[in-house]
């Protein structure tokens, strides 16, 4: 089931990362985030940029300097669907690289938990405890970071910012999100059923080790969207509850 549990993760990623990305595009100087998720934004776009070269997409238009439906145009891939989620899906695949890279250059400022998913059964109750599991593993990630993170020390700072330009940047752009959960789930219902016959990849320490390493990074990047998810909507809360009194107060 940790096919499963990655597609449910990535999808919980898709979508974090679009809101937590469209409410500080929205509420908060556009130009002040541009420039501190501007990292992230070239990653995401050169990400797109690389796959469409790889699928033989023709490119008509790149802005590696907007993460937004400017940043790149092309045209309809050669292979539609397929190659619509492998775009797609590419900034994600860029910015997990980079925080991975980031990572290994500051020997691992923060240990993580690579545990994966206990099996579970392929049963409606079972799909309710493979959710908890993530979540509880979630959690544990964030615990983990929260604990071991010390503002003191530069590497852990560095890593820290590292972290939130590039889940942030995840961010998809508005088209691409039914590409990215359509394919998400079908993908994760191969390698599921493959397993099931007989052809077991986790059997290969390279497949078992790049399947944890993603279980990692997918942890981590759920425990950071949703605290910044978290602590945006708390903030624009007491925004606008502060606007909506003085307002009042004005009219009065």
């Amino acid at each position: 089931m940790i096919y499963f549990s990655l597609a449910i993760g990535l999808v919980l990623i898709i979508f974090l990362s679009f809101a937590t990305y469209g409410l500080w595009m929205k509420y908060i100087n556009n130009k002040l985030i541009q420039g501190f998720l501007l990292p992230g934004s070239i990653v995401h776009e050169l990400s797109h940029a690389l796959l469409c070269l790889i699928t033989g997409t023709t490119i008509k238009e790149l802005n590696i300097f907007a993460h937004d439906n400017s940043g790149i145009q092309y045209d309809r891939p050669k292979v539609p669907i397929i190659f619509d989620f492998i775009i797609a899906f590419a900034p994600i695949g860029g910015c997990f690289f980079f925080i991975l890279f980031i990572s290994k250059i500051l020997s691992n400022p923060i240990s993580l938990n690579n545990t994966f998913p206990k099996e579970i059964h392929f049963t409606f109750e079972g799909l309710f405890d493979l959710i908890e599991y993530l979540f509880d593993s979630v959690w544990a990630t964030f615990t983990v970071f929260r604990e071991d993170l010390r503002i003191s020390n530069m590497s852990h700072v560095f890593f820290l910012l590292t972290v939130i330009i590039f889940t942030v940047s995840i961010a998809p752009h508005k088209q691409d999100i039914k590409y990215l959960v359509l394919g998400t789930g079908i993908l994760s219902a191969i390698l599921f059923f493959s397993e099931k016959i007989g052809f077991r990849l986790l059997k290969y320490s390279w497949w078992n080790s790049s399947v944890k390493q993603l279980w990692i990074l997918i942890t981590l990047t759920i425990s950071v969207l949703a605290t910044l998810l978290f602590f945006t909507l708390i903030i624009l809360g007491f925004i606008k509850g502060y606007k909506l009194t003085f307002d009042k107060g004005t009219k009065r």
